[in-house]
């Protein structure tokens, strides 16, 4: 990563408006700098270049993107589609940028491109303190369906279940635009975004790239069984 001047949070051109984002899907010669980020965003935990490489090789199952500023890196998101069902690999928002909705159009954006593929849901994995990323999480429409005790290993925290469906319908494409409309308008505007704004949703599932997604489908296939049901 560049070692260069950087934005402060909520950073704004002279006209008022923020800087615009830009969101691109993720090519190999960024891995090095988005490891680097990745360091930034996670202290625990972090995954490496070869993670991130492994998931680029999966191919056409997964969709990865990055969010810049002003020509910086400063998120990513990723995102594990099988059959129906779409998963949440990853989320980070560089810690000064967090508080203008970039962690919202991350997330949009992949929930978009699941409906794209086929996805009538859409899972993820959260730490139980983590109530920012829960508040973002339920603004797009995820509800909790379990609770995994001492998931995090070795800290053994718990982790909600959480998850949205249906995805595929007119009503809920309805909904994610008009979210994304809220953020260019604050974006316009010049206006913070509001005290929802994700920290760093993928401190939610532990281990490789491929440990989160077998963990969402075990999560979501096992719920009633492995999970202390209900939606609270």
């Amino acid at each position: 990563m560049s070692s260069g001047a950087r934005m402060s949070s909520g950073a704004e051109d002279a006209a008022g408006a923020r800087p615009a984002v830009t969101l691109a899907p993720l090519r190999w010669w960024q891995l090095a700098e988005l490891a680097e980020l990745e360091l930034e965003v996670f202290d625990v935990d972090p995954w490496t270049p070869e993670m991130f490489w492994s998931e680029l090789a999966a191919g056409a199952s997964r969709y990865y993107l990055t969010a810049s500023v002003a020509g910086q890196l400063v998120g990513y998101a990723g995102l594990a589609v099988t059959d129906d069902e779409a998963y949440i690999q990853t989320v980070g928002v560089r810690p000064d940028q967090r508080g203008r909705g970039l962690g919202a159009r991350l997330m949009i954006a992949l929930l978009r491109e699941a409906r794209r593929r086929g996805a009538r849901s859409c899972g993820l994995e959260v730490r139980t303190e983590n109530q920012a990323a829960r508040a973002l999480y339920a603004r797009l429409g995820f509800v909790d369906i379990g609770v995994r005790r001492g998931y995090y290993q070795p800290s053994g925290g718990d982790a909600y279940v959480m998850r949205v469906r249906p995805i595929d319908t007119v009503g809920y494409g309805t909904q994610l635009d008009a979210a994304w409309a809220a953020l260019e308008g604050q974006d316009a505007a010049g206006t913070p975004e509001p005290p929802a704004e994700l920290a760093s949703a993928a401190d939610e599932v532990p281990g490789t790239p491929a440990d989160r997604a077998s963990a969402a489908g075990e999560a979501l296939g096992r719920a009633a069984t492995t999970c202390t049901e209900g939606a609270g």
